[in-house]
């Protein structure tokens, strides 16, 4: 009778185990779900600007590209800025804060330097970490302030899904340039390519990199076959963001961006896109991406994000 009580307080008095683990570690914060590695928020000193690497399946298949950060056989080399999943915008008020890798000759690069981080929970079906960060012009003067919230899901035996808040607030007056390198990018793996097969489509049903490209839709999805698993990769636009739904930066080498800035530098019919924020005045964007299986329902998934 007392074994038993013993074990029931040891069972009351032990703290549940989290299925949304993060922790904070000296050049990355780690993500792990049910166990499993899923992502990292790498604090960017290597890049000039955080970034998540890599992104997993609920299966644990790598949907992002390695390089560069690492080397993969077969893999391609090109573009090295784009790591995996970032936050950026290469023309701001002339300075580049998307195409700025340390080894970049660009005169005018800034970077987005990591300051700290805010806030972190983790439980049983969601967990998230708020980060602050610096966007630092090539004189070493900030021009802005970036507030980061990852929210991520505990999801499903077949599903992955995280939130991406991000608000910028301007330290001085300036200007996110009519441009498509901005401000949500993806690089996946290479499966996703439409050389290797890969298909991405629009919540339109609107089909191919080419085709897409330049779309106002509220959500696109990439789907590829990895290792005879048929899996997307979805990207929302919250219907509460500036520009909704958002022209999408697409090409076939399986690189897709949210461009809210972007609207003349699609189409020359359509006015200059460029938003000016004042000196304390912020922009807040909020995205979801979605790693599902094929016969997954975006569309559904999207109107549940939607209503949130």
């Amino acid at each position: 009778m007392l074994k038993s009580v013993f074990v029931c307080l040891i069972a009351v008095s032990m703290p549940a185990i989290a299925q949304v683990s993060i922790t904070e570690n000296r050049d990355r914060i780690d993500v792990v779900i049910d166990g499993q590695p899923f992502t990292s928020l790498h604090k960017g000193d290597d890049a000039n600007k955080p970034y998540l690497y890599p992104l997993r399946s609920a299966s644990g298949k790598p949907v992002t590209r390695g390089f560069p950060m690492e080397q993969i056989p077969g893999e391609s080399t090109d573009h090295p800025h784009q790591r995996s999943v970032w936050i950026g915008a290469e023309h701001v008020s002339g300075m580049d804060f998307w195409e700025n890798e340390p080894g970049s000759d660009r005169a005018h690069k800034g970077k987005i330097v990591f300051q700290r981080v805010l806030a972190l929970h983790q439980g049983k079906r969601k967990g998230d970490v708020t980060v602050v960060a610096a966007w630092v012009g090539p004189n070493g003067e900030a021009v802005l302030h970036e507030t980061l919230t990852l929210t991520f899901y505990a999801g499903t035996e077949r599903n992955r899904f995280f939130d991406v808040d991000v608000d910028l607030k301007a330290d001085k007056k300036i200007a996110f340039e009519d441009d498509h390198d901005a401000l949500l990018g993806l690089r996946l793996a290479t499966p996703f390519e439409e050389s290797h097969g890969g298909v991405v489509k629009n919540a339109e049903g609107v089909t191919g990199a080419d085709h897409v490209r330049g779309t106002h839709s509220p959500w696109a999805d990439w789907q590829a076959d990895l290792g005879g698993e048929k899996i997307g990769v979805a990207i929302m636009d919250s219907p509460r963001n500036p520009r909704h739904p958002t022209p999408w930066h697409v090409r076939p080498y399986a690189m897709i961006f949210a461009s809210p800035f972007a609207q003349h530098d699609f189409s020359k019919d359509l006015p200059d896109g460029s938003i000016t924020l004042e000196a304390g005045k912020d922009l807040r964007f909020r995205y979801r991406i979605l790693i599902h299986p094929g016969d997954f329902s975006v569309a559904a998934a999207f109107k549940e994000f939607a209503a949130q």
